[in-house]
């Protein structure tokens, strides 16, 4: 299900899923507001009220969050989240059938990057209504490839892609002889892993999916239970292919200086970083070289946080397309 695209009379409606914007990026945030309300001039913030209860990492309380969640979903034209942080699966756990039935009669252009990789996909998997992995409001128009994304929404194009000089192939399956195709899904995996363990979302098949992950701030142990979680649900010996971002590669680098130095591993340099998901699927990656059917790994550093240039936008359901020479393609329509 495609979503409308927009225009300069669409109602474009802001909500706080997760937590307020800190205050190194307010002014970011109120430039970026302000730019979307010369662009688009039904645009409306559904701001929240705080209270002395409120635990400072979430922009309001559950109630208060869901509220509004809910009053912004009724005409929305563009749903758009303004923070990332924690706290956007207290409010999607509680939407309702109701909830549902209206996003899916407006068709909303919807966005999000970080805690709202739960948002994105949850209504991708629910609705199959494709969506979109991108910033925030608080990045949207600190992003230099931003034109993009407005001439996506706005229906100017149908085909986009990617290709950085730092890409890499990784695993024993190398690069592919032929060209990949799949449907894209994913974003913060720990989120990711989430959603998919909150409604137990179980699909007739991997088979079709090519799935892309970032995260921050993670250490190595943290992500092994993370991609076991998704490899036991057969996340990993079914997908197409695996597109990995961005991670906390300074932490990673720590945790292996701590482990080689516990367990006498000093002058072992044969432990990699940006190798872990290799390393932990290894099993499954030796089965399906073994069957025919390998696992490809592509690694990019222009999906995540902390992107320097050319931020990587991703349709949620879109249709992907990963050539051998690591050029990875979007092909639309994206929008009605």
């Amino acid at each position: 299900m495609l979503p409308k695209k927009i225009t300069p009379e669409s109602k474009v409606h802001l909500v706080h899923t997760s937590s307020p914007v800190e205050k190194s990026d307010i002014s970011t945030f109120e430039a970026a507001l302000k730019k979307i309300k010369e662009r688009y001039l039904n645009t409306r913030l559904f701001d929240v009220q705080r209270s002395y209860l409120d635990l400072r990492y979430l922009s309001a309380s559950e109630s208060e969050r869901l509220h509004k969640f809910r009053q912004a979903i009724k005409e929305a034209n563009w749903l758009l989240p303004v923070y990332g942080g924690t706290g956007c699966e207290d409010i999607i756990r509680h939407l309702t059938d109701s909830d549902l039935i209206k996003i899916r009669k407006n068709r909303p252009i919807v966005n999000g990057f970080s805690d709202t990789t739960f948002l994105i996909n949850y209504l991708y998997f629910e609705l199959k209504l494709q969506t979109f992995h991108y910033s925030n409001v608080c990045g949207l128009r600190e992003n230099d490839n931003n034109q993009l994304f407005f001439d996506v929404v706005e229906g100017r194009t149908n085909s986009f892609s990617f290709k950085e000089q730092n890409y890499s192939w990784h695993g024993p399956a190398g690069a592919p002889q032929e060209k990949i195709e799949g449907i894209a899904i994913g974003g913060n995996i720990s989120t990711f892993r989430d959603l998919l363990d909150m409604y137990n979302i179980k699909l007739r098949t991997w088979d079709d999916y090519i799935l892309f992950a970032e995260d921050i701030d993670m250490d190595i142990e943290d992500l092994h239970r993370v991609i076991i979680a998704l490899d036991e649900r057969g996340v990993f010996r079914h997908i197409k292919a695996l597109v990995i971002g961005r991670f906390s590669k300074a932490e990673m680098e720590k945790d292996f200086r701590k482990f080689n130095r516990i367990f006498g591993k000093e002058n072992d340099n044969t432990d990699k970083p940006d190798r872990v998901f290799e390393y932990l699927l290894s099993d499954v990656l030796a089965y399906r070289k073994k069957a025919g059917n390998p696992l490809y790994i592509l690694a990019v550093d222009n999906f995540g946080h902390d992107v320097e240039k050319n931020t990587m936008l991703v349709p949620i359901g879109g249709k992907t397309t990963i050539y051998p020479d690591k050029k990875i393609e979007f092909t639309g329509p994206f929008v009605d």
